[in-house]
């Protein structure tokens, strides 16, 4: 959703009182989330139920801070204390989330929150912001997203691909015959995506964070395995919010390719988004290096996005590019690692890297 489709209650300048910031109490949850709900630039994860997804899976530290005028909140700054694998200490807004960053109703209540923020001496703060905010901070480049509106009707969503992404939804369900299967069970998903962690040299993430967020989240995700003469070959979790779809989390195995399962996959998912009465579809963040998935993504007939990211302090929060230097050699270090170690040792070791 565009951030002009949604109105935000303006209030003249002279009648505003200096906003107040204070962290989080529990009984904030409903002021919060409502002020996010009704935030042109707020997304799904600046949302109270991903704060406890975080916390539940890794353990982090939360620093969320609520700006207050008038007794109502008027911005909001979703952050974790997270340690790299070399101890470091950074602020981050939102850690293994693609959005994030300070949102509020005017420059006063973004740069009251950020000054907050700096208050906690924890280190430098990371702000992945969906839109442009209103802080004069260095930007982050190198990350761009993409989203695009949906059709009316279901029949309508295939002639939105370009010809050669339809060739190739025409071979999945022709020559392949694949089925999706919107009603799995976890472990088919979680298989999947361990699968094609291992294979692009990733650890994995815990299998409780995907359990906390259907939990969390029980009207917004959905979960598509699409299936290949019944065996699984491809899954994706998604979630809403308002009316964008938005899938997360995709796994695959090797032979997904050959079977064009992945153009399969999003098809259908826009399909169901449109089913839904949803009228946007985004495909999530990307980092420009991964230029197989960038090209991907355009070839489905999206267009990229630059991402304004943005830092304040020291260094980079963000930690180096894995598509680069010898991150890129550890890589392929860890797709020759067995299943069975990486499975175990993924979970634990990807916390460092938020």
């Amino acid at each position: 959703m565009q951030p002009s489709e949604i109105t935000v209650t303006r209030y003249p300048e002279e009648t505003r009182a200096a906003p107040v910031v204070r962290a989080w109490h529990d009984g904030d949850a409903a002021a919060w989330d409502a002020f996010v709900l009704g935030h042109p630039r707020a997304t799904f994860f600046h949302q109270t139920g991903w704060k406890r997804v975080l916390e539940e899976t890794f353990g982090y530290e939360p620093h969320y801070l609520a700006a207050w005028r008038d007794g109502r909140v008027c911005g909001v700054l979703p952050l974790f204390a997270c340690r790299s694998l070399r101890g470091r200490r950074s602020l981050y807004s939102l850690p293994h989330t693609v959005y994030g960053g300070a949102v509020g109703e005017d420059r006063e209540t973004e740069e009251a929150l950020l000054a907050a923020a700096r208050g906690l001496a924890v280190g430098p703060i990371e702000l992945r912001n969906r839109h442009a905010g209103l802080l004069d901070l260095p930007r982050m480049e190198g990350f761009v997203t993409f989203e695009k509106a949906l059709p009316g009707t279901v029949p309508e969503v295939y002639r939105t691909f370009p010809k050669k992404a339809r060739e190739a939804i025409n071979q999945a369900t022709k020559r392949w015959t694949l089925e999706a299967d919107f009603a799995p069970d976890l472990d088919t998903f979680y298989d999947l995506l361990a699968a094609s962690y291992l294979s692009l040299g990733t650890p994995v993430f815990p299998k409780r964070m995907f359990a906390a967020i259907a939990r969390h989240f029980p009207g917004a995700t959905s979960l598509l395995v699409v299936r290949h003469e019944g065996r699984p070959v491809a899954g994706v979790l998604s979630v809403v919010f308002r009316s964008v779809m938005m899938p997360l989390y995709s796994g695959e195995i090797p032979d997904a390719t050959r079977l064009k399962a992945n153009n399969f996959k999003y098809f259908r998912l826009m399909e169901h988004a449109v089913e839904r009465g949803l009228s946007r579809f985004d495909f999530g963040r990307s980092r420009l290096s991964n230029e197989g998935v960038v090209q991907f993504k355009c070839n489905q007939g999206f267009e990229s996005e630059p991402l304004p990211y943005q830092i304040d302090g020291p260094g980079k929060a963000g930690g180096a590019d894995p598509n680069r230097g010898i991150f890129r050699n550890v890589r392929q270090v860890w797709t020759r690692l067995p299943a069975s170690v990486a499975r175990a040792i993924g979970p634990r070791l990807i916390r460092y890297f938020p």
